[in-house]
C-alpha cells in the first residue's frame, strides 16, 4: 500500500487525490473480527475513545437516527460530529460537524495523517485496512481533534464485528433502530441471528435505547444480550408513536405537541423518538436540560442526503432516495402513498447484485406507473460493487406485469423517466447510482 498518497507535508494533495487512495483501499476483507481496524486506530492513537459519544446500529434508519441525534445536540448549542455512510455526492459527507461537512482541507489533512498507520497495519499479517475502516479512521481522528462535545457513530454493517465496535468509552450510548433482512451472507438469515449482530454494540455496565421488535425472538437475543453486559435498556415501542404525513411534510406528534421533522415520511417518527430518548438521556446523566425550542429546531433541521430527497425538475417532482432492502423499500412507498395519495410514481430502479429484485418489485409494484431498469455506470468512482444489469431489472418487472425500459445510463435513465407518465418520479435501489441521477436533474434544469 505505500505510496498510494503523498504523505509530505509539503505536498498539499488535493480532494481527488485523498478520495481515490481511499476509494483503492480494500472494501472488505475475508479476515473477521476488530484487530485490524482496533490496530489502525491504536497507530492514530486511539480517537475512537476520545470523544462522549452515540453509537447506532440497525437495518434501517440508523443513518436518520443519527441524524436526529446530531441535530438535537448541536441545536443545544453543543459541538458534534456524526460519522454517516454511505455519501451520494462527495465522500465528504461522511464526515459532519454541526450538521456541516468537514472542508477538503481537513480532510486531505486526516487521509495523509492516516496514510502512514495504514501502511504500517498493511505490513503486518493484518492485512491492509479497508475502506470502512480507514473512513471511521478519518471521522474519529477529525472529532478527537476539535475536542467535540459528542460523537455520533453508525455502524456500517452488524455491529458485533463492525470497525465503530472498537468504541470501549464506558459512557458509549447505544441506539438500536429497525431490524429486518439484510446483509445475510455476513450477518444470518434470520432477525434474531441479525439482531445478535446489532445488540453487539451494547456497552457493558452502560446504556441503551432500543426499538422493540415485533418478533419475540428478536426481543429475547436483546434482553439476554443486554443481561449478560449488565446494560441498562429503555425499549421505544412504535406503537406508542404518533406521525402524520401529508403532502406538506412529516409531523410528529408528542405530548399535544406537534414538531415538523426535517427528513419525510412515517417511520421518521419513529426515529425521531429514538433520538429524542437518547438525547435526554445524555442531557439526564451529562447535566444539562433539553429545552422545547431548541428540540424543534433540532427535529425541523436534520437533514440527511439521499433519504427522500426531494427536487422539482421541469415541473415533476423527483425524489431521490437510497432504499436498497425491504424495510427501507417498504417505508418508501408508504411516503410515496401518503406524499402523493391515488398517483403512480415512476421507478428509476438500481440493484446490487445480492439484492432480491423481486422481493423489491414487488414492493413498489402497488403504486408503480412504469419501472426504468439502470445500473451503475462501469466507471462509476468509489467503491465497486456488482450490480444487476439494467436488462435483467427491467425484464423481471414486465413479469411482475409493469411497464419498464432498459437503460443502463443512470442519468439517461432519470430522463427518460421524465418523459414517462405524469407523477412523481423516484430514484431508488441503492446509494449508488443517486449522484448520477443528480447530474442528470442539474442538467435538465440548465436546459
Amino acid at each position: 500500500m505505500t505510496n498510494l498518497l503523498v504523505t509530505s507535508p509539503a505536498e498539499a494533495g488535493t480532494l481527488d487525490e485523498a478520495t481515490d487512495y481511499l476509494y483503492r483501499l480494500p472494501r472488505g476483507s475475508k479476515s473477521v473480527g476488530l484487530a485490524r481496524a482496533e490496530a489502525l486506530f491504536r497507530r492514530l492513537g486511539s480517537p475512537q475513545d476520545v470523544v462522549r459519544t452515540v453509537h447506532v446500529a440497525g437495518t434501517a434508519g440508523k443513518g436518520s437516527v443519527s441524524a436526529f441525534v446530531a441535530s438535537i445536540l448541536t441545536a443545544h448549542g453543543f459541538q458534534v460530529g456524526a460519522h454517516v455512510s454511505p455519501h451520494v455526492r462527495t465522500i465528504l459527507e461522511r464526515f459532519q460537524i454541526c450538521g456541516a461537512p468537514v472542508s477538503p482541507t481537513e480532510f486531505i489533512d486526516a487521509v495523509r495523517d492516516l496514510a502512514p498507520a495504514v501502511d504500517s497495519v498493511a505490513a503486518t499479517p493484518l492485512g491492509t485496512p479497508t475502506f470502512f475502516e480507514a473512513t471511521n479512521a478519518v471521522a474519529f481522528s477529525r472529532f478527537a481533534a476539535r475536542r467535540l462535545d459528542y460523537a455520533v457513530i453508525e455502524t456500517g454493517i452488524g455491529g458485533l464485528l463492525d470497525a465503530t465496535n472498537t468504541i470501549s468509552r464506558a459512557d458509549k450510548l447505544a441506539v438500536i433502530t429497525r431490524i429486518g433482512i439484510d446483509h445475510t451472507r455476513l450477518l444470518g438469515d434470520t432477525a434474531a441471528e441479525i439482531a445478535a449482530h446489532k445488540a453487539g454494540i451494547l456497552p457493558v455496565g452502560g446504556h441503551a435505547i432500543v426499538l422493540r421488535h415485533h418478533q419475540a425472538s428478536v426481543r429475547t437475543t436483546i434482553t439476554q444480550a443486554a443481561q449478560r453486559k449488565h446494560c441498562r435498556v429503555d425499549i421505544i415501542d412504535p406503537r406508542d408513536i404518533s406521525c402524520s404525513v401529508c403532502p406538506a411534510g412529516t409531523v410528529l406528534h408528542v405530548g399535544g405537541t406537534a414538531y415538523p421533522l426535517g427528513l419525510q415520511g412515517r417511520h421518521q417518527g419513529v426515529n425521531a423518538v429514538l433520538a429524542l430518548r437518547a438525547a435526554q438521556h445524555l442531557a439526564d446523566r451529562d447535566g444539562w436540560r433539553l429545552t422545547p425550542e431548541a428540540i424543534r429546531t433540532g427535529l425541523a433541521q436534520a437533514r440527511l442526503p439521499g433519504r427522500f430527497e426531494r427536487h422539482v425538475v421541469a415541473g415533476r417532482d423527483v425524489i431521490l432516495d437510497g432504499a436498497h432492502n425491504n424495510v427501507k423499500l417498504v417505508a418508501l412507498v408508504d411516503t410515496v402513498r401518503a406524499c402523493y395519495p391515488g398517483r403512480r410514481a415512476t421507478w428509476v430502479l438500481a440493484a446490487k447484485a445480492d439484492k432480491d429484485l423481486q422481493s423489491v418489485l414487488a414492493a413498489i409494484a402497488p403504486i408503480a406507473g412504469s419501472v426504468v431498469g439502470t445500473q451503475l455506470p462501469e466507471d462509476s468512482a468509489g467503491p465497486a460493487a456488482p450490480c444487476i444489469p439494467a436488462t435483467a431489472v427491467a425484464e423481471q418487472a414486465r413479469a411482475r406485469g409493469l411497464r419498464a425500459v432498459a437503460v443502463a445510463d443512470p442519468s439517461a435513465a432519470v430522463e427518460m423517466a421524465l418523459n414517462l407518465d405524469a407523477g412523481p418520479v423516484v430514484v431508488t435501489g441503492s446509494f449508488l447510482h443517486l449522484a448520477a441521477a443528480d447530474g442528470a436533474l442539474t442538467a435538465v434544469t440548465a436546459r
